[in-house]
């Protein structure tokens, strides 16, 4: 968790070269987005062979050029990360993290219904999303981003949030108490 915290503590950078700057507040969350992956495990990691650590990032994405630069020379469990910019679920097949943008939240529900069963990281930063299945949310308090964690959701995946996350994290649950 050092590292997020670490993350949060660096100064925001504008990319050179982009034609509309992400806001700082999304340069941060690429940062962090990237930063608490290697405190994540998924099922099967170790047989993931050589292909890259995918992060699929569907809709319009708030983070201009800044992912792929804060991604450029990053490794993740060993793998080199590849972003991928999609437009439907589907399109994420073979990813680790699917990042769910603003513009997807109408359509939640079936992207989680797509999720639903694969060892996939979902994320996005509403914090409307979190009681309805996402798994790690990034929501802006002041002017810090504060992670919240569904490991109900993570669990049900296969996917194991690690205590150095999860320490520092709100954390959530979508399990009903019985009656």
């Amino acid at each position: 968790m050092k590292r997020v915290l670490l993350a949060m503590g660096l100064g925001l950078a504008w990319v050179a070269g982009a034609p509309v700057p992400p806001s700082p507040e999304y340069v941060l969350k690429a940062k962090i987005l990237l930063v608490l992956l290697p405190y994540v495990r998924w099922p099967g990691q170790d047989a993931w062979g050589e292909r890259p650590f995918q992060v699929a990032v569907l809709g319009q994405s708030p983070f201009g050029s800044h992912l792929d630069e804060a991604s450029r020379n990053l490794t993740v469990h060993r793998r080199p990360v590849q972003i991928r910019y999609i437009g439907k679920p589907g399109e994420a097949e073979g990813c680790q993290v699917l990042f769910i943008c603003a513009s997807e939240r109408y359509r939640l529900q079936p992207i989680l219904g797509w999720a639903r069963g694969k060892p996939v990281l979902t994320m996005a930063d509403d914090e409307d999303l979190i009681s309805q299945g996402i798994m790690v949310n990034l929501l802006l308090e002041g002017a810090f981003v504060r992670l919240a964690v569904n490991p109900d959701a993570a669990g049900e995946a296969g996917i194991f949030l690690g205590s150095q996350l999860l320490r520092n994290a709100r954390i959530l649950s979508t399990r009903r108490v019985a009656p």
